[in-house]
């Protein structure tokens, strides 16, 4: 039993780590209908700048954290002016192939700041442990998972309750209509990319604290994209369920079938859960449905 829950509680925060990255797909697609394969790289990114600002740069934490978040969202903003901004009013597909394009470009940056070698994230939260229901949780990983769920709480009262997130859901729907209703639909886009980015520089930066900043790390975007389309492309509270579930589903498979099968059961248990939603509810758990008519 104590082996069961060291997986269940070490997958639930690493799930809260999948949820953040999810729901910033989520907010683009909540607001654009475009699904970004980009915020993957974004994300690494993120962990690029505050390991430049906090670590050879030495600045002070309370100065790295808001320049870090003020350099994300201005190439969050940069992404869009030069490569989504031109395709409104466009086929969504174009948008999305386009999004394919910025993550193979900025893979190709982000592989040369590499060299190929691992870059030790800079360690800003405590490295300390403490007992869960008798597990051992990291510190770090806990206060991740916990700021994870303050930043989705603070989206979903953007979207329920300030003018921007109702102008987001607007520009959604119909580019055209948003338009003649007085919505700046490109000022939107910015606002949309600019923030997103700021929220993957927060995933990037939890997930480098675990695992260091290397080749795959953003590559954990298509996780991302997997908890988003499990929960529902347009739904946070989906992409946060999606998130928590993806991560207890990948430890506890992963636990209980490496050593039957010799490993690699974490790497294919993402993609199985991807397959099943998709066959039973292509939606997503949250996802709404749409009924067009011919």
């Amino acid at each position: 039993m104590s082996g069961f829950l060291q997986y269940f509680i070490g997958g639930m925060l690493e799930g809260g780590l999948y949820a953040l990255i999810g729901a910033t797909i989520v907010l683009v697609y909540k607001s654009t209908h475009v699904a970004s394969l980009a915020h993957g790289q974004l994300m690494a990114f993120g962990a690029l700048f505050f390991y430049f600002f906090y670590g050879p740069l030495g600045l002070p934490l309370i100065i790295a954290l808001p320049l870090t978040f003020a350099v994300a969202g201005l190439l969050g903003l940069i992404t869009e002016r030069l490569s989504l901004r031109p395709l409104i009013g466009q086929p969504l597909f174009a948008s999305f192939l386009v999004t394919f394009a910025i993550f193979t470009i900025l893979d190709g940056v982000f592989n040369i700041v590499l060299k190929g070698g691992v870059i030790g994230f800079p360690s800003f939260l405590p490295k300390t442990h403490t007992p869960i229901l008798g597990v051992n949780v990291s510190v770090s990983q806990l206060t991740s998972f916990i700021s994870a769920l303050v930043l989705f709480g603070l989206l979903g009262l953007l979207f329920r309750f300030t003018k921007i997130g109702l102008n987001m859901l607007a520009t959604a729907e119909n580019h055209q209509l948003a338009q003649s209703a007085g919505i700046s639909v490109k000022k939107t886009f910015s606002i949309v990319w600019g923030l997103s980015a700021v929220v993957a520089a927060v995933a990037g930066m939890a997930t480098a604290n675990v695992m260091d900043i290397y080749h795959p790390l953003p590559y954990l975007g298509i996780k991302g994209l997997i908890v988003a389309l499990f929960g529902g492309l347009d739904s946070l509270p989906g992409a946060l369920l999606g998130g928590i579930v993806l991560g207890v589903f990948e430890n506890v498979s992963a636990g209980y079938l490496d050593p039957l099968v010799g490993g690699g059961v974490k790497e294919v248990a993402a993609y199985a859960m991807l397959l099943l939603i998709l066959i039973v509810k292509p939606y997503g758990l949250f996802g709404q449905v749409r009924i067009e008519r011919i």
